[in-house]
């Protein structure tokens, strides 16, 4: 079956999209792909510090598929730059590859409570590492997953002081061995069973601490880790002027309506597919490139 004249707008230049793009490409679709950034890559070029991933691999890929025919729109964010339902008359499919951008800050705000996927775009992106230098000492980084490990070793690259916070031990802890390692190497604290409960602010919302509470584990939960379990009487002070939660993220749909996540990568509005964290939550790279090979045949399919 020809494909030729069958157009696709993806959403979003992150690693599914751009290897959903390969398969689709290849498959003689028409290609566009839509990026609210100036460079590809998604969390690749916003997230992830080059010290700990080289960029020049998603690079090389885009200018690949640049090369081929694909239509890149840079600085084209949806329902500002370009409406959703123009998409969905121009196209005879949308892939969604938006990610899992929204972070959870539990409800807390001060002068010097970034969130950890903020901190790393303030870092990789816009390069205020002298401006956080000068502004910031002591910094505490709440969580235990990829984005706490990244958040962390940028941070001690450029401040004196800088711990993480974990509320079980380390064998609960979803990062790898090798990044708490490579953390550990320059220089980044580990504080385990501990859980941070509000942040101290001075008289101008300023933060100048936290106030920690000790955990103990206790029956496991439904993620299969024993569940944390806060100790009576246990909480105190921590001095500190930068804090960063890096605990869970979620999907924003709100610029393209009526879409949820169906039970494939087809969502609940027609035509309309999801892939990578957007679809999954937040996952790895092989995890997304394997992902949006899998949204591409689906698309495919849909045609036969």
């Amino acid at each position: 079956m020809s494909f030729e004249g069958k157009k696709i707008a993806m959403v979003g230049a992150g690693p599914a999209n751009l290897n959903a793009a390969k398969v689709l490409i290849a498959e003689g679709f028409t290609v566009d792909i839509y990026e609210k950034e100036a460079e590809a890559g998604g969390a690749v070029y916003t997230g992830i510090p080059a010290f700990r991933m080289p960029h020049a691999f998603i690079e090389k890929l885009a200018k690949e598929l640049a090369d081929a025919g694909v239509g890149f729109h840079m600085n084209t964010e949806i329902g500002k730059d370009i409406s959703f339902e123009e998409l969905l008359e121009k196209y005879d499919r949308v892939l969604l590859g938006i990610g899992a951008q929204v972070e959870n800050k539990f409800g807390m705000e001060g002068d010097g409570y970034i969130a950890g996927l903020t901190l790393l775009y303030d870092l990789n992106v816009l390069k205020k590492h002298e401006e956080y230098k000068e502004k910031y000492h002591k910094a505490v980084v709440w969580g235990g997953g990829n984005v706490a490990m990244d958040c962390s070793a940028s941070l001690a690259r450029i401040l004196p002081d800088v711990r993480i916070i974990y509320r079980r031990s380390e064998a609960e802890m979803p990062a790898s061995k090798k990044e708490i390692k490579d953390n550990m190497a320059v220089g980044v604290k580990f504080e385990y069973l501990e859980n941070i409960k509000d942040l101290i602010l001075d008289e101008n919302g300023k933060v100048k601490g936290v106030h920690i509470a000790k955990m103990e584990l206790g029956e496991p939960d439904s993620s299969g880790r024993r569940r944390p379990v806060e100790i009576p009487g246990s909480i105190y002070e921590f001095e500190c002027d930068l804090v960063v939660p890096a605990i869970g993220q979620y999907v924003d749909f709100s610029a393209f309506k009526g879409v949820e996540k169906g039970g494939t990568h087809l969502s609940t509005v027609p035509n309309v597919y999801i892939t990578g964290d957007a679809y999954l939550g937040p996952k790895n790279l092989g995890a997304a490139v394997k992902d949006g090979k899998e949204a591409a045949q689906e698309i495919i399919d849909s045609f036969r």
